[in-house]
């Protein structure tokens, strides 16, 4: 998962102003137009990238579903797992292609299909930093 606040350079506390005066700045910086011939690297893809961050950062409600996102994500990379759940335990989400499980926050461990066949095994809470690791064996589908 791309950072948006790195592709900016900006912390997640940034305010909104911060982070519109991050974006101008940069979008003078490597907009395809401004560049020269002799710049290093993609402007396309490194002004795509710009856009797309200031397009999520932008917008309170987009920002706000992204920090869950991002959060979300982080947490899979690092800290103590609570506990051990079974994937047969866990409720499936058809519609999102996910596993759930209650957390004692009343918040839910959520794990996806594609996290699973990915070897992620984590599950972080949607409503506290606790994470759980999923137990499941893998099927050899032939």
């Amino acid at each position: 998962m791309e950072n948006h606040y790195l592709v900016l350079g900006v912390s997640p506390t940034s305010t909104h102003e911060e982070i519109k005066r991050a974006y101008y700045a940069l979008s003078r910086q490597i907009h395809p137009d401004k560049r020269t011939n002799e710049a290093i690297g993609s402007p396309t893809v490194e002004f795509h990238q710009l856009s797309i961050a200031w397009e999520v950062l932008s917008d309170a409600t987009k920002r706000r579903e992204y920090d869950r996102q991002l959060n979300t994500h982080q947490n899979r990379n690092r800290g103590v797992v609570q506990d051990e759940v079974d994937l047969d335990d866990m409720d499936f989400d058809p519609k999102d292609c996910s596993y759930t499980y209650l957390c004692r926050c009343s918040g839910t461990y959520v794990i996806s299909e594609d996290d699973l066949e990915a070897g992620c095994e984590i599950a972080p809470c949607t409503g506290c930093s606790l994470k759980i690791r999923v137990l499941f064996e893998a099927v050899d589908e032939k």
